[in-house]
């Protein structure tokens, strides 16, 4: 096939006749979906960075609680939501994305509205301030099944959106993922400063009921369903063994990894090494059975595609430097002895805006990018601009205005690869397994994401000292610990490394773009699949297959 006749599907005007899907396209429709979409990914985003100013505000409301219990307030969500995504993902192939998405954004917007009267709740249970902390963090372990949301909206995209335009509409949602982060850390750090952090979650509270409102009157259906069954043996072991090497990764930490009976449930002690072997007999099993059910949950014969390893492997460097200067940044200039700066939540935000802004300026321009080149180069590029944000903050990080200014590269390249990375699994696989494809791919990420913050708390704890320091009423100087230069240079420069990786390993990327009618034009070399400038035919639609 010609690329002119690869484009014959676009009239000259700009108009398309066909989504990406092979659907009827539908300006309108098209634009109230990714209306919604971005809308859903600003609210999520909002709420789950506006808990990163306001831990100290947790600490102090739930009379001084332990940071081993305080993390799993973003522990909670994430190993849930871990869990969930690929599940969803996969029910979303089967059942339709629209109506799975409805399910999530219910379950989510309920625990939203919820989270915020945790202390109301656990009072009318008898429980007291210290242990209301345990009702907020079930609650925000049932929000973590709002991750689900996420590969669904990806997935969805494509099946309003012409091809050459998925692109775009990718950036713009990811700009909202900026847009959210900003006004998290910086209204949600306000507001918990000001007012307590109950009251951020009631700020969302309208805005999660009405875009649950509105996506069920505007979206649209999938047009392509899986008919194969469910794998519920396949979705069982998954979920176990991300659940429990979750679990094993966020209390490392605090329990000790080598540590084998740091609590007890029901008289049977447990520890980290009890839930990592967990996890390994979980895979274990699920591989077993994955390679001989007939209707697998997860392709393995998709996740072994060049395309799909590296987007999931990078998927894992993203989450994972993401979480690191955010985590690195927050406890760097929240903490009042030096190198600390002693900012407060608002000012910690103010910090952050400018790394915020620019990642909601550039989001569309890297989605455009795709659209032209490929999502290759814009991830060779993000990662490169990663890396140099990353080096900065290592050597350059005694000045809090150095530091807002540093964190910007690194996020927006961040941005940058994951534009590119969601685009390039739209490109790489099957229209009927977007959902679950997506979701793996969210699944990786998240498993990063969990990562982060372990290895930032691992780094910056392993370099601890004791300073004497003069307090008002003491008469003689009070031992306080406090960090160490070095475990936020190793953070950073952390960064850094998973950058340069994430680059030596996106130069193998096959690099494609879509034209108008949904084939796939080779963009640069692909070994095995052409040369550049050909087209790969668009894959059949499940009422065109025989």
């Amino acid at each position: 096939m010609s690329a002119a006749n690869a484009t014959a599907g676009a009239p000259a005007n700009g108009h398309f006749a066909m989504t990406a899907a092979g659907t009827p396209f539908d300006a309108r429709a098209a634009r109230n979906a990714l209306i919604v979409i971005a809308v859903m990914a600003l609210m999520v985003t909002y709420v789950e960075t506006m808990v990163i100013p306001a831990f100290a505000s947790f600490v102090k409301f739930f009379d001084d609680a332990p940071a081993t219990s305080i993390v799993w307030i973003v522990s909670a969500y994430l190993l849930v939501g871990t869990v969930a995504t690929p599940i969803f993902g996969k029910l979303g192939d089967k059942y339709g994305k629209k109506r799975m998405l409805l399910i999530v954004m219910s379950l989510y917007a309920v625990a939203v509205s919820l989270a915020g009267f945790s202390p109301q709740i656990g009072a009318a249970f008898g429980l007291d301030r210290s242990q209301q902390l345990y009702v907020l963090i079930g609650i925000r372990a049932f929000q973590g099944l709002g991750m689900g949301m996420f590969p669904l909206a990806f997935a969805i995209l494509p099946e309003v959106f012409p091809a050459p335009r998925v692109c775009q509409a990718q950036g713009i949602v990811s700009a909202m993922f900026a847009a959210g982060a900003s006004l998290g850390l910086v209204g949600g750090g306000y507001i918990a400063y000001q007012w307590g952090w109950q009251l951020t979650y009631h700020t969302v509270i309208p805005v999660a009921v009405t875009l649950v409102v509105l996506a069920y009157f505007i979206l649209r259906e999938s047009p392509h369903k899986s008919e194969a069954p469910i794998d519920y043996p396949g979705i069982a072991s998954l979920g176990f063994a991300l659940a429990t090497a979750m679990f094993g990764i966020t209390e490392g930490t605090y329990w000790g990894w080598t540590t084998w009976n740091a609590v007890t449930f029901a008289g049977i002690p447990f520890g980290v090494p009890q839930f990592f072997v967990l996890a390994l007999i979980g895979t274990i099993f699920f591989l077993g059975w994955e390679t001989r059910a007939k209707y697998p949950v997860v392709s393995f014969a998709a996740l072994k595609k060049r395309n799909i390893w590296i987007s999931n492997v990078n998927g894992v460097f993203v989450g994972m430097g993401m979480f690191l200067i955010f985590i690195g940044l927050v406890i760097l200039v929240e903490y009042p002895f030096a190198p600390g700066f002693g900012l407060n939540e608002f000012q910690m935000g103010l910090v952050s805006v400018p790394a915020s802004l620019s990642m909601l300026a550039f989001a569309p321009v890297w989605g455009r990018l795709v659209g032209a080149r490929g999502p290759k180069p814009v991830m060779i590029i993000g990662f490169t601009i990663m890396g140099l944000g990353a080096l900065g903050l290592t050597f350059l990080n005694s000045n809090v205005y150095v530091l807002a200014i540093l964190v910007i590269p690194a996020l927006v390249g961040n941005v940058a690869v994951l534009i590119a990375m969601s685009n390039i699994i739209v490109l790489s696989v099957d229209r009927r397994e977007l959902g679950i494809q997506t979701g793996m791919n969210q699944t990786f990420r998240n498993l990063g994401s969990a990562v982060g913050p372990v290895i930032a708390a691992t780094l910056t704890a392993a370099f601890m000292t004791t300073i004497f320091v003069s307090m008002p009423g003491v008469p003689f100087p009070v031992p306080v610990p406090t960090y160490k230069i070095i475990g936020f240079q190793l953070v950073f420069g952390t960064v850094g490394l998973l950058a340069l990786v994430g680059l030596v390993l996106s130069l193998g990327l096959r690099n494609y773009r879509f034209l108008a009618d949904g084939s796939r034009q080779v963009v640069g070399e692909a070994e095995g699949l052409g040369t550049p400038g050909e087209i790969v035919p668009a894959e059949p639609t499940p009422a065109a297959q025989t």
